[in-house]
């Protein structure tokens, strides 16, 4: 009897885990239009020249104009101006708090920080940066 209520008891533990990765899945499975970028700027607290402001400008924008799309089979793509510029695969780590990016066509690995995921709403910040870009994304 205590085996039964062993195997039960693993059963729901691997059913609930299931189940919270396919709700946030489940919620990233659209399109996400960037919306708003922090952290472009580098923290030395020097002012810009105008060649720094006009690239800054210019970097912002093109930030803003990214749209991904995630897919249920763990592909996503990365669109900037409606030209896909990268496809790939993710999977989500750390109970679903990160997600990690795999482009098919280089070796490097992207990994972000979900910072929040709603049904509305999706913040990302990458790991690699210090102090971390932060994207905030909503659906399309």
């Amino acid at each position: 009897m205590k085996c039964f209520y062993f195997i039960l008891c693993a059963l729901l533990t691997i059913q609930a885990f299931s189940s919270c990765q396919n709700e946030t899945k489940e919620l990233l499975n659209k399109k996400w239009d960037c919306i708003q970028v922090e952290n472009i700027l580098p923290q030395n607290n020097q002012p810009l020249n105008a060649q720094d402001s006009a690239n800054f400008v210019q970097l912002q924008h093109v930030l803003q104009t990214i749209v991904w799309k995630f897919n249920s089979n763990y592909t996503y793509e990365c669109s900037v101006n409606n030209l896909v510029t990268v496809e790939g695969r993710y999977r989500l780590q750390n109970s679903n708090s990160t997600l990690i990016c795999s482009p098919s066509t280089k070796q490097s690995v992207n990994i972000y920080t979900i910072r929040k995921l709603t049904e509305n709403e999706l913040v990302l910040s990458s790991t690699q940066n210090n102090p971390p870009l932060v994207l905030h994304f909503k659906p399309q």
